[in-house]
């Protein structure tokens, strides 16, 4: 299926991508032109050119007369001259020419200041190299030869022009006889002013080629990303319901998430879309499970890492904020957070209720909302696998069924462990949390064969960390406050007296020192 969705050129996508890049793209292109500017100017040396123009004569009439009696000699005369200005640039081009032209070139400017521009063998010059400098073409529809030398030095070039110029006449008369003659039109001037390198315009290449590519890069890179950045690909892919986004917000990093920290919906630095983007998940949750009997969910991730436990936190506060009776069970046995998120004890958990059925109460601790309960992971143990997949957990889910309205269990990653999908044999639905841009579709491909062979029920995707927008952040943020009024919700009256009495009660004299203050970290 994958191999289909890269077939099919889309060009919204394309330009996206580059718009998307366009940072990379440009920084490129001033490398790039910057690199060709510093290589033209300090590596290339410079090159000077010089020309003359020679007037070439034969024994044609039409090139003495200057006409022709009728349009067949014409014709004829045409192509005698176009012969004939061929054979002079041939001649022109002979080694034994280039020969007496170096000579010449030697005595004048000796071998040591020839050696810069040619390579100075037993005092001459050889032809190929000479000959690579010079270059003869004729001027259409004219009697007129264009000499054009190119070397490292603006004097040699003026000094093979002139040669040229003297000694031309002198060569073609040799080769071809007396009839034929090349004079010059004027001397050749001296040129001071380099034609190559142009900088700017091999900057430009540069700028340009490297353009090409950072495009090239960008393409091959984003051929073999196959990580998650559409919603609708991602719905459609696997035929399964996005249950919901949630932006991107990064809070202080502490221990259990390397992806940016533990931020519960509590944190006062939490922007208003995330709180809402949480709150419209619950609204899917609720809808997804309206046709099952008992409410219990567990949510997990393909690979660690992709936001499962925060998720599953916030999924859990929402639910309670809406009037629910919510427990949160943290059956990550191996890296357990959620103790981290609520600030509360580890100790006495799912593992020791796993071992020991009848102390289930014990570990169900309260949180700072009043219908939300937590049993954290409680003590390491060696066999967490066989823990969770045992008939205990059964006995523990059908007890706390009756107790609560909804149920999240925070398992591990899918790909990573077994546990994932032996406790999502138990529950209503599994929802799976996806990270924007990082989690890959070969990895969900892994996670949906291992839930689909142990027959486990999903009920969709999460996707998390996903880029918003700024402008519609600004436009649904809240600019008006809220007056204060006699009836308010639990997450409202967290901090009243009753709650804190409530909260001492089922807590111990250090847990309730530390809650009179709380505010959950990020």
């Amino acid at each position: 299926m994958r191999n289909d969705e890269r077939n099919l050129i889309n060009f919204k996508e394309i330009f996206s991508l580059i718009f998307r890049k366009l940072w990379l793209i440009i920084l490129f292109a001033i490398c790039g032109g910057i690199i060709a500017f510093c290589i033209s100017k300090y590596l290339i040396a410079p090159k000077y050119e010089s020309h003359i123009k020679l007037y070439v004569q034969g024994d044609s009439p039409m090139i003495a007369n200057g006409n022709s009696s009728g349009s067949s000699e014409n014709r004829s005369d045409v192509n005698n001259l176009k012969q004939l200005t061929n054979t002079y640039i041939e001649v022109l081009n002979d080694d034994l020419v280039m020969q007496e032209i170096a000579t010449n070139l030697v005595t004048r400017f000796g071998a040591e200041p020839l050696s810069k521009v040619f390579t100075v063998e037993n005092n001459t010059i050889p032809a190929d190299q000479l000959r690579d400098t010079i270059f003869v073409e004729s001027v259409p529809d004219t009697l007129v030869l264009k000499m054009q030398v190119i070397t490292k030095d603006p004097e040699v070039s003026v000094a093979i022009c002139n040669y040229f110029a003297l000694y031309s006449d002198l060569y073609l008369q040799k080769a071809i006889g007396n009839g034929c003659k090349a004079q010059y039109m004027s001397w050749a001037q001296y040129n001071g002013t380099p034609v190559s390198p142009n900088k700017m315009k091999n900057a430009a290449l540069g700028a340009v080629s490297a353009v090409l590519l950072a495009l090239l890069i960008i393409f091959i890179m984003d051929f073999f990303d196959d990580s998650v950045r559409d919603v609708n690909a991602l719905g459609n892919r696997y035929d399964k319901a996005v249950i919901g986004e949630v932006g991107r917000f990064k809070g202080k990093s502490v221990k259990g998430d390397r992806k940016g920290g533990l931020v519960s919906l509590f944190d006062k630095n939490v922007p208003f879309t995330v709180i809402e983007n949480y709150k419209a998940i619950r609204t899917s949750i609720i809808y997804s499970l309206s046709s099952f009997e008992n409410k219990v969910i567990s949510v997990s991730s393909a690979e660690p890492f992709e936001g499962k436990s925060i998720t599953a936190a916030n999924i859990a506060i929402t639910l309670a904020q809406g009037g629910n009776k919510v427990l949160l069970i943290d059956a990550d046995l191996r890296n357990p957070v959620q103790h981290e998120i609520f600030r509360i004890s580890e100790k006495r958990g799912l593992a020791n209720a796993l071992t020991d059925v009848s102390d289930l109460d014990r570990c169900i601790k309260k949180t700072f909302m009043e219908k939300l309960d937590i049993i954290t992971a409680g003590d390491a143990v060696a066999n967490p696998s066989e823990l969770v997949a045992s008939e205990n957990m059964n006995r523990i889910i059908e007890r706390l069924e009756d107790k609560y309205a909804y149920i999240i269990i925070d398992t591990p990653a899918v790909n990573f462990f077994t546990d994932a999908v032996e406790i999502a044999k138990k529950v209503s639905g599994m929802v799976m949390v996806v990270r924007y841009n990082e989690t890959s579709t070969a990895d969900i491909d892994s996670a949906i064969s291992r839930i689909e062979f142990f027959e486990a029920n999903m009920l969709g995707f999460i996707l998390n960390d996903v880029k918003t927008n700024k402008k519609y952040s600004k436009f649904i943020a809240p600019s008006r406050s809220v007056a204060p009024i006699n009836k308010r919700t639990d997450a409202q009256n967290m901090n009243r007296s009753s709650s804190s009495s409530s909260y001492r009660s089922g807590s111990s004299n250090k847990n309730r020192s530390m809650s009179s203050n709380y505010r959950p970290k990020r």
